[in-house]
C-alpha cells in the first residue's frame, strides 16, 4: 500500500501506471481515456477485482482486491521476470488462492519467476527450485523443491546448517 499503489487515484489510473506513456494509452500529448477503460474493465474481469468500474479510487477496495490491482497490473505487462514478494501476505484465503494460481499460471507460460516469502508453506507449494538464506547470506540451494523438506529447510533458514559453497554453486 506504500509503494505499489496511489491509494487516492483511481483503478485505471493505478493499472496504467507503468504505461501511461505508450501507445495505445498515450496520444499526442494526451491520454487516450477510452482505452485506459477498456484496459481497466478487461483486468477488473480476468482478475476477478471486486470493483463496479475502474473509476473508483483503489483506497474503497478491501486489502485482496488492492493485491489483485497489482497482480492484474504486473501480470499484464507481460514480464519476462516477475519478482513476487510476499505476495498473498495480509490477504483474504480466497485473494490468496487466487493469486497463488496466478503466479503458477504465469510461471507455466514461461514467466520467470523469483518469489520472495517468509511463508514456508507458500515458497514449497509454488517454487520449482528454493534457495535458503540466513542473515542475508545464501545457506542451502534446493534444485528440486518437492524433495526439500519444512525440517530440513528451517535448519538452513535458522543458519544451523550450511551447503558448501561448491555444492551450492553445482545446483545453482
Amino acid at each position: 500500500m506504500t509503494n505499489g499503489l496511489a491509494m487516492s487515484e483511481s483503478i485505471d489510473d493505478n493499472l496504467i501506471v507503468d504505461r501511461y506513456d505508450r501507445p495505445p494509452y498515450r496520444r499526442t500529448i494526451s491520454l487516450d481515456y477510452a482505452e485506459v477503460e477498456d484496459l481497466g474493465q478487461d483486468l477488473i474481469k480476468e482478475f476477478d477485482i471486486r470493483a463496479p468500474n475502474g473509476q473508483l479510487p483503489v483506497a474503497s477496495l478491501s486489502g485482496g482486491n488492492m493485491q489483485k490491482v497489482i497482480v492484474a497490473r504486473e501480470f499484464s505487462s507481460n514480464p519476462r521476470l516477475l519478482i513476487a514478494a510476499q505476495p498473498t501476505r495480509g490477504i483474504d484465503v480466497g485473494a490468496t488462492e487466487f493469486i497463488r494460481d496466478q503466479l503458477v499460471r504465469k510461471r507455466t507460460d514461461g514467466t520467470s519467476i523469483l518469489l520472495v516469502s517468509a511463508d514456508l508453506a507458500e515458497v514449497m507449494s509454488l517454487s520449482d527450485r528454493i534457495i535458503a538464506m540466513y542473515e542475508g547470506k545464501i545457506t542451502g540451494v534446493f534444485p528440486d523443491a518437492s524433495r526439500a523438506t519444512e525440517e530440513d529447510l528451517g535448519l538452513y533458514m535458522l543458519g544451523l546448517k550450511h551447503q558448501a559453497a561448491e555444492e551450492m554453486e553445482a545446483q545453482l
